[in-house]
Formats: structure tokens, C-alpha cells, sequence
């Protein structure tokens, strides 16, 4: 599985990729998560099963599933689940929202 991690600059995710990288482990899936600009998603959708979106850019959540045309699930972090880097909440939706 291939998730893209997406925020203004690629840096603020890091710490969110480690932690989300742990829980696709305890529940033994193999997941590539990569953080990067959102500059560079429309260069990085090739095999891409997930695209997870930084809440400071939200505002570009329209744009990606129109670029994307729902072949891929688009989901926005919450702030808060953000902020406190839980990674174990940011899991369970976004294993929700690809199941449907």
C-alpha cells in the first residue's frame, strides 16, 4: 500500500509519517508512506493507494480529488488528531474510508 502524505513544504509531516509507518505495522500491513510538498503529488500518483492531507492544506482537498477523479481516497488529517499525533486515529479513518 502507498499512502502520500502531504503538507505545505514536506517537512511538518515527518513525525506523522514515523508514527503512521508504526501503526501500519502493528496491524501487519505493508504500507510505503511518503511525505512530500503538495507540489510534487501530481508527479507521485503512479501506484498511490491513499493520499492523506496535512490539515494546513485542507484547502486543496477539491483540486486533488478532481485531479485524482476518485480513483484515489483523498483524506484531510484532522487538526487535532494533527496537533497530538495520533497516528493510531488518522489509521483507523483512513483504513474506513478505503474500505467505503
Amino acid at each position: 500500500m502507498r499512502i502520500l502524505l502531504v503538507c505545505n513544504a514536506g517537512m511538518s509531516t515527518g513525525i506523522m509519517q514515523l508514527k503512521l509507518e508504526e501503526e501500519a505495522k502493528k496491524a501487519s500491513v505493508d504500507a510505503s508512506i511518503e511525505a512530500m510538498p503538495i507540489s510534487d503529488i501530481e508527479q507521485n500518483l503512479d501506484g498511490t493507494d491513499a493520499i492523506l492531507l496535512g490539515p494546513q492544506v485542507r484547502f486543496a482537498e477539491k483540486d486533488i480529488k478532481k485531479m485524482v477523479k476518485d480513483t484515489i481516497p483523498v483524506m484531510v488529517i484532522e487538526v487535532q488528531d494533527f496537533g497530538m499525533m495520533r497516528a493510531d486515529h488518522v489509521w483507523s479513518k483512513l483504513q474506513a474510508k478505503m474500505k467505503g
